[in-house]
């Protein structure tokens, strides 16, 4: 409460900023002109009228370091619109799997802290805490900056600012919408002005991967449609720089095998059969608006040495390859099936992408696991062995997915030849499946 009170008093008047009621501080709720059109069918109006102040500081900094473009001057948030935060998890359903495992997991040493982005050298309080001074404005016209890595300290990635907002606190008690409880505050409306902080330049926070292309400023990556699966687990846990552009994993999760990963072991923790895991979350926005919050977990292996990782990456990009290419297949002979003009047809089929990822992401995590073991153990039988299963995996969920739809109602006319032949066929489902290239490109190395 004294950083909130401190924020409170010395943030500007923001006088001629817009009145908002407090419910825009969340980043889901319905706009001026969704409530004006009457659609907001899914969140409701009306739900949150006022906040006690611990809660509503939360949403300020929820909306702070999320924040998607807001019109003419409103700034995004330090890392854009819509970032996904990923953190190390201890591993599920045991005694370390507590909230002060999680954080603490997750919390920089001061030697870990010199790979951080920023100006050390800047270390007055209001550097890192942006709200204790001054707002550093970004109005083009009133000789406004952008804020590089250089004009801040870096703890102020996890406090950036990129809104100019200041809650107003009414003077009366009243129950907090979001909790329920009785509180001797309310906050009901804050003041908005545009043209805050200004992030610009390569920012890149410690618990959000990137991508890198040459001579571009670095970008978080978002969440997208579809949501998180093992397809994005390149990328999210281990490095993928297979094209031009180069996509990270969070400095988290690097730092986690590089140090930390030792650090478990000596303390006795290799014993207990100790495999971490990555929780990834963030919404996925299309400008101003949320369309989804994804979040998912996925396992990060205790990779023991360079090559390991190597050997990891390399059959990871194989799998993903083999399966995106198996979800095309699928899609394209599922229309064949469906419609008489297949490449004209409308509408959207990402359902069927969603079943496909689901049914065979936990067979991919098993399979990497147990190419894994045979990497280590240098077994190239096995190897084989288990990558011709991923490949009968992604086969028999392509079979089994277009068996159950092939003849629902999608199907304009009835007409079953036209099923047999998009499965059996030339240019169907088996045929394209049996030539894949992906899925030949499956052999161990």
């Amino acid at each position: 409460m004294k950083l909130v009170n401190r924020h409170l008093c010395r943030i500007s008047d923001l006088a001629a900023g817009e009145p908002k009621e407090v419910a825009a501080l969340f980043i889901e709720a319905p706009g001026g002109k969704t409530i004006k059109d009457n659609q907001d069918h899914f969140i409701k109006r009306g739900v949150i009228n006022q906040l006690c102040p611990v809660n509503a500081a939360l949403a300020l900094f929820t909306l702070q370091i999320n924040a998607p473009s807001g019109g003419v001057g409103h700034r995004v948030s330090l890392r854009g619109g819509g970032p996904l935060t990923t953190l190390v998890l201890p591993p599920a359903d045991t005694t370390f799997d507590t909230l002060w495992h999680r954080l603490w997991l997750n919390v920089f040493t001061q030697e870990e802290m010199q790979d951080f982005r920023g100006n050390t050298g800047l270390d007055e309080l209001s550097n890192i805490f942006p709200w204790m001074a001054e707002t550093r404005t970004s109005d083009p016209k009133k000789k406004g900056q952008e804020t590089f890595p250089q004009n801040a300290h870096p703890l102020q990635m996890y406090w950036s600012m990129p809104r100019r907002i200041r809650l107003e606190l009414d003077d009366h008690a009243g129950q907090c919408d979001l909790t329920g409880e009785s509180c001797e505050q309310t906050v009901s409306h804050f003041r908005a002005q545009n043209y805050g902080t200004n992030y610009s330049g390569n920012w890149v926070h410690p618990l959000t991967p990137y991508s890198f292309e040459p001579g571009k400023e670095s970008l978080s990556i978002k969440a997208q449609p579809g949501g998180l699966g093992y397809r994005h687990w390149l990328g999210l846990v281990v490095k993928d720089h297979t094209g031009k552009i180069h996509r990270d994993p969070a400095l988290i999760v690097e730092t986690y095998q590089e140090k930390r990963r030792e650090w478990l072991q000596d303390a006795g923790f290799e014993g207990l059969q100790w495999e971490p895991r990555l929780w990834s979350f963030g919404y996925d926005m299309d400008n101003m608006k949320a369309r989804c919050w994804y979040e998912s977990t996925m396992p990060i292996f205790n990779l023991q040495d360079e090559q390991e990782l190597d050997d990891i990456q390399h059959y990871a990009q194989l799998m993903v390859l083999a399966a995106t290419d198996t979800a095309k297949t699928l899609k394209s002979s599922l229309k064949m099936a469906w419609f008489k003009r297949p490449k004209d047809a409308k509408g959207d089929l990402s359902f069927i992408d969603s079943n496909f990822w689901a049914a065979t992401e936990i067979p991919f995590f098993d399979c990497l696991r147990n190419l894994l073991d045979a990497t280590r153990n240098d077994d190239f039988e096995a190897k084989e062995k288990h990558l011709a299963q991923w490949r009968s995996k992604l086969k028999a969920a392509a079979h089994d997915l277009f068996d159950r739809y092939a003849l629902n109602s999608l199907n304009e006319d009835g007409d079953y030849k036209k099923v047999i032949k998009a499965k059996h066929g030339k240019g169907g489902l088996e045929h394209y499946l049996n030539g894949s290239k992906a899925l030949k490109n499956l052999v161990a190395s």
